[in-house]
């Protein structure tokens, strides 16, 4: 009776290591891209700085 549900439970497993990978991908993303974000910025200030200097 047990093995019946052992695919249920795989089943289970699988799609939460499914969703955990997700939330993972999303946050790392994120943080990603508020680091490409400051990036420019800052790129964008020194170019303001060097123009001024100009």
């Amino acid at each position: 009776m047990l093995e019946n549900y052992f695919g249920i439970i795989e089943a289970i497993f699988v799609f939460s290591l499914a969703i955990a990978f997700y939330v993972w991908q999303m946050r790392d993303l994120k943080k990603e891209k508020l680091k490409a974000d400051a990036r420019a910025r800052e790129a964008a200030q020194q170019q303001q700085r060097e123009a001024q200097r100009d």
